[in-house]
């Protein structure tokens, strides 16, 4: 069963899965962020309007996520030397991560940095801009993957025990595990009815 209401908006403490990356984001001191959204852009939109970000719509999410880092790509602003990629269902990694990871990709010069977990690789990745014009030009159906198997040369990795940085939220079951709460009780709670 597939969460049936935009992960961006499911409740994580006192925040939502997408405004606890904003948080964290502007804890660590990054940039104003990039925001894709896609079929529940209207819907989301208006929960976001008062943090400062750039907010893009993929209007064929089908097409996958690559889709959607080359819309964000084609806003990026020149001056930016990289981009940090952290997809809404993986929203509960700490804010220190975020922090060792940035860290680890100044520090080691490398072109890709990201977690891993158990040998597993997770979000958010950071890609220098060098790699910026291949993501734009490999064919969406694709994906990242074979970028990133290219370039395991140049790949800084930061071992973690966070499953969070590897475990997407998909499911109430995932939900559950995360938050210790079931999804309909979270959902009542914040007054927020599940979409049909």
């Amino acid at each position: 069963m597939r969460m049936g209401y935009p992960k961006a908006l499911l409740p994580l403490g006192s925040d939502t899965f997408l405004t606890h990356i904003l948080r964290i984001l502007r804890n660590v001191g990054l940039p104003k962020p990039t925001i894709i959204l896609g079929r529940a852009a209207s819907s989301i939109q208006p929960q976001i309007q008062d943090w400062p970000a750039d907010v893009w719509i993929n209007t064929d999410p089908d097409r996958g996520q690559l889709s959607s880092i080359q819309l964000a790509l084609s806003r990026l602003r020149p001056e930016f030397v990289a981009g940090l990629i952290w997809p809404v269902d993986q929203p509960a990694v700490s804010e220190d991560l975020v922090r060792r990871l940035t860290q680890l990709f100044v520090s080691s010069g490398s072109q890709i940095a990201f977690p891993t977990h158990g040998g597993r690789r997770g979000h958010p990745a950071i890609f220098h801009r060098t790699l910026f014009q291949e993501f734009m030009d490999t064919p969406v159906e694709e994906g990242p993957m074979k970028i990133l198997l290219r370039h395991q040369n140049t790949t800084a990795m930061l071992p973690t025990e966070e499953l969070a940085s590897v475990e997407d939220i998909d499911t109430p079951a995932d939900y559950q595990t995360l938050t210790g709460e079931g999804l309909d009780s979270a959902l009542a709670r914040c007054k927020i009815r599940i979409m049909p």
